[in-house]
């Protein structure tokens, strides 16, 4: 079943279709021109910066921001020790009253 397509043929939309395109379009709009903007933004922050100081300013959040997540993870892990270490407490304090009422 093969159709031509010609200045003759009828293409019929209904009002939802309209909109979820005309969404699509918009939504691509603003994003392209966020994105432009977040460009030209940074492009003049590297302008007004000699390249040595923006990758210095940038080398150091970057090493900022793995100091805090590696602080982050260490409390994480240190928690569960610290549980153990309490439960550890415990058990030997039970086997010290049981040892030393014999």
């Amino acid at each position: 079943m093969s159709t031509e397509l010609s200045e003759d043929t009828k293409l019929t939309l209904d009002l939802k279709t309209i909109g979820i395109i005309v969404v699509g379009v918009l939504s691509l709009a603003s994003m392209w021109f966020t994105l432009q903007g977040n460009i030209t933004d940074l492009q003049n922050k590297i302008d007004s910066l000699s390249g040595e100081e923006f990758v210095k300013q940038m080398e150091f959040k970057l090493k900022d921001e793995l100091v805090r997540n590696t602080i982050i993870q260490i409390e994480k892990s240190t928690d569960g020790l610290k549980e153990d270490i309490l439960d550890n407490k415990e058990s030997i304090k039970e086997l010290e009253d049981k040892v030393y009422k014999k």
